[in-house]
């Protein structure tokens, strides 16, 4: 009998979220120069290899998008449409709510912390590229660190959606076989071209499909069980090892590795018919899980916080400095969780866009103002 819910995936949404998190604060924290100083080895870790945590993301995100669509299959174009129009009100409603923390933030520390973390004066095109997630595309400063990503996932899923009405438009000429199969076979192909043509050019990682190698695995695994292939999930891992060392062979990608080895996990879970994993289903696993994406996006402005006070008060202090950086992880669980539950949590309507977009056009035009 499968779990309401995976505690595997939980666990491994948990474990990409913290390394996050403990990257940003490595990385634009100046109370990590003293961690530095106590352990560098592990804020060497956190600066350089915690990043990799989003290849985790990635996978799971095309995972849990192919799991989905199958559990609620849009079979016309504007059903697509709205799963499409759902799917940005996700993920931007709450972009929009700490991206407000975020410019409020920035403005109030910004007199007594002069630091390169801090981004500019809000602009009214940023603003509106913020909105509809252009901010990459129109090469402009973002807001809070990690909005790239809200942008790329939000390609991703369009891309999924895509694959899968071309899919009903292949199935329309053709009369006959599986709707499922062609989908899985176009996300595969797309998947092999992310991964040996558009993920070789880092001067279009503000598009999609940079990404898509990642994103597609976790699309193919996801769809290979309703798919009902011949080949299992044992050969399926084999085959995705074989693909990835071709692909490292052919231009070696740490990333990639680590979403080949996220892709492998998925695999053997889904043959072990993703069944209950009884020493995972903590609650706080499953708070922590929940609230991922909230706490993604609010840790900058607490770490934004917490730096700007330690470093005027304590800046030499080494026990201030870390337990600064312990203090900010810890708020921005807790706040993540918060924001999780009001802003994350309710029906994301296009009534409560226009109210979260006037709240951030509202506190950029008095940050604006004011200073």
């Amino acid at each position: 009998m499968k779990s309401e819910r995976s505690e595997f995936i939980d666990l491994l949404k948990v474990l990409a979220c913290v390394l996050i998190v403990w990257h940003h604060l490595a990385l634009y924290s100046p109370m990590a120069a003293k961690l530095a100083e106590w352990l560098p080895q592990l804020e060497g870790f956190f600066r350089s290899y915690a990043l990799w945590a989003v290849q985790v993301f990635l996978v799971i995100g095309g995972y849990l998008t192919a799991k989905s669509l199958w559990a609620a299959m849009p079979q016309t174009s504007a059903e697509m449409f709205a799963k499409l129009g759902a799917r940005y009100l996700r993920l931007v409603i709450p972009l929009l709510a700490t991206m407000s923390v975020a410019v409020a933030v920035t403005a109030l520390v910004r007199p007594y912390f002069d630091h390169s973390s801090l981004s500019q004066e809000p602009t009214g095109l940023q603003v509106i590229a913020h909105i509809f997630l252009l901010q990459d595309i129109l090469n402009l400063e973002a807001f809070s660190a990690g909005v790239w990503y809200v942008a790329i996932d939000f390609q991703l899923f369009a891309i999924a959606m895509i694959g899968l009405w071309l899919a009903h438009v292949w199935q329309g000429f053709s009369g006959q076989g599986s709707l499922i199969r062609k989908a899985l076979s176009l996300w595969l192909m797309l998947t092999l071209c992310a991964m040996f043509v558009w993920n070789l050019n880092p001067s279009g990682d503000m598009w999609g499909l940079y990404f898509l190698g990642s994103y597609g695995l976790g699309l193919c695994v996801g769809a290979w069980r309703q798919a009902d292939m011949k080949i299992n999930f044992a050969s399926l891992a084999l085959g995705i090892m074989v693909v990835g060392a071709l692909a490292a062979a052919y231009h070696p990608r740490s990333r990639l590795m680590v979403a080949i080895g996220t892709a492998v996990l998925l695999c053997w879970y889904e043959s072990y018919q993703s069944k209950p994993i009884e020493f995972l289903k903590l609650k706080w696993i499953q708070q922590v899980s929940n609230a991922s994406y909230a706490i993604f996006l609010i840790h900058f402005s607490v770490s934004l916080l917490v730096s700007a006070l330690v470093f005027n008060v304590w800046p030499e202090n080494t026990a201030a400095n870390l337990a600064g950086l312990c203090a900010s992880f810890a708020l921005s669980i807790w706040l993540g969780q918060l924001l999780h539950e009001q802003v994350e949590v309710p029906q994301p309507t296009w009534r409560r866009w226009f109210q979260w977009v006037g709240t951030l056009c509202a506190t950029c035009t008095g940050v604006i103002l004011l200073t």
